[in-house]
């Protein structure tokens, strides 16, 4: 029984043989698709790295357009919001003057009419003032002088007081 351990001339020289023809046969017909077939792998590997290169960069100018698109959306949400905020003031503003302007001109008309009452209480009492004094008067002067004169002397003499005070 041969042992597995010891080395023979014979088969080491047919292993050489047989080894190198096929390497030659390997060499010659297995080689050149083999080495193509690992280049073109090795060059869609390298397309495949190119194109996923390729679709970052896009990828992340995309993101850049977007990140520009909504900072200039904020910027005008922004200008739109302080704009409409001016509105209202202005609004607002413009309320409270026409209330202010609405509220002095009803203060005035409410002092002119005041006035006028003021006014026509103040002649009808002199009138009233004035009838009743001539009445007195002329009980107690018994009618040395006539209503009419009785009155213009009254109503000078209230003029006069009236333009002391």
């Amino acid at each position: 029984m041969p042992s597995f351990l010891e080395i023979s001339p014979g088969l080491m020289f047919w292993t050489l043989v047989n080894f190198s023809i096929f390497l030659v046969l390997l060499a010659r017909f297995a080689w050149k698709p083999l080495l193509a077939a690992v280049e073109q792998r090795e060059n869609r590997i390298a397309e495949a790295l190119r194109s996923a290169e390729q679709a970052r960069l896009e990828a992340q100018q995309l993101l850049e357009q977007a990140q520009q698109q909504l900072a200039q959306a904020q910027q005008e949400v922004h200008r739109l919001i302080r704009e409409g905020k001016q509105q209202a003031d202005a609004l607002l503003r413009q309320a409270a003057e026409h209330a202010e302007a609405l509220k002095r001109q009803k203060l005035e008309e409410a002092q002119r009419e005041i006035q006028r009452q003021l006014e026509r209480a103040t002649a009808q009492l002199y009138s009233e003032l004035t009838d009743l004094i001539v009445q007195g008067v002329s009980r107690v002067l018994a009618s040395t002088l006539d209503s009419a004169t009785h009155r213009q002397l009254i109503e000078r003499f209230l003029s006069e007081v009236a333009r002391q005070n």
